[in-house]
């Protein structure tokens, strides 16, 4: 894996530069570069929870932490990378299986920049989190439209929820994270639940390579259209070996031709190269 280099070139200036300033409310106003190099994406083993970390040539983005004990293993995964300071962190949403680590991550990883829906969470993690970024001087940003930004050459489109309330709770209010490399795709969709998938598809209308399975393989009513949708090469479940993915799940993923990985049984490493997918586990 690449390492980040923390002493920035003009080069690196310039890219942080269109980082914080290339924000744009229409995901296709904002074209995919030529590919330079590699992208590496890391879903970590902790359990029933996401943490996910996104390598490009020179920056890294972190996708949630997994709970207050998985920070641990998101600085553990870094160090082993020489990585000390991270482009920015997303959080999907505020449930203590996603903001649970970020404590611990920020207080060991400079963080540029973070990301977040906007809504208040209700729980001691997402209170930890709060009084973390306020320690650091770190205000989050808590996003209402469709951002869209490159990094080196990848590009990354956020889409926020479409409401101020749901039903299901904090699930709905997750972002979802288009992530493209050459001809590859990546869908990042947290733990959206029916009504959330529904806008996911109207937004994200398309074909993806690889999907990040909502909500760590529970099925609803909508999750097969998702699959019909996206049509995944690969996907990856964020399960335990207490709460495996719902068989329904499996079987779904079987019927689009789609090769699954569960985090149940141990981090998933996947690299593009523009064109084609590795995957080992």
């Amino acid at each position: 894996m690449k390492r980040l280099i923390c002493s920035l070139t003009a080069m690196s200036l310039t890219i942080i530069f269109l980082f914080c300033s290339c924000v744009s409310s229409k995901k296709e106003s904002v074209t995919p570069p030529e590919v330079t190099g590699e992208l590496e994406v890391s879903v970590l083993k902790v359990g029933q929870a996401d943490a996910i970390i996104i390598n490009t040539k020179n920056h890294c983005f972190i996708i949630d932490c997994g709970e207050a004990d998985d920070g641990d293993e998101v600085v553990k995964y870094l160090a082993e990378k020489n990585i000390n300071y991270v482009d920015c962190l997303f959080i999907t949403h505020f449930d203590k299986d996603h903001v649970g680590g970020v404590s611990e991550v920020l207080s060991n990883i400079s963080v540029e920049k973070i990301i977040t829906p906007d809504y208040v969470g209700n729980n001691d993690e997402y209170e930890s989190f709060v009084r973390k970024t306020d320690e650091l001087g770190i205000v989050p940003e808590r996003i209402t439209s469709e951002q869209s930004f490159v990094a080196d050459d990848v590009l990354f489109e956020i889409y926020p929820p479409f409401k101020l309330s749901y039903t299901e709770g904090d699930n709905d209010f997750s972002l979802a994270i288009g992530v493209t490399h050459g001809e590859n795709k990546f869908l990042f969709t947290g733990d959206a639940e029916a009504e959330r998938i529904s806008e996911i598809i109207q937004k994200c209308n398309g074909e993806y390579d690889f999907l990040k399975v909502p909500h760590h393989g529970k099925y609803n009513k909508n999750t097969k259209k998702l699959f019909e949708t996206v049509k995944p090469k690969y996907a990856v479940v964020t399960d335990s070996e207490k709460n495996p993915a719902e068989d329904k799940i499996v079987s779904a993923l079987k019927e689009v031709g789609c090769d699954a990985y569960f985090t149940k049984d141990g981090d998933v490493y996947v690299t593009s190269d523009g064109k084609n997918i590795e995957i080992k586990q």
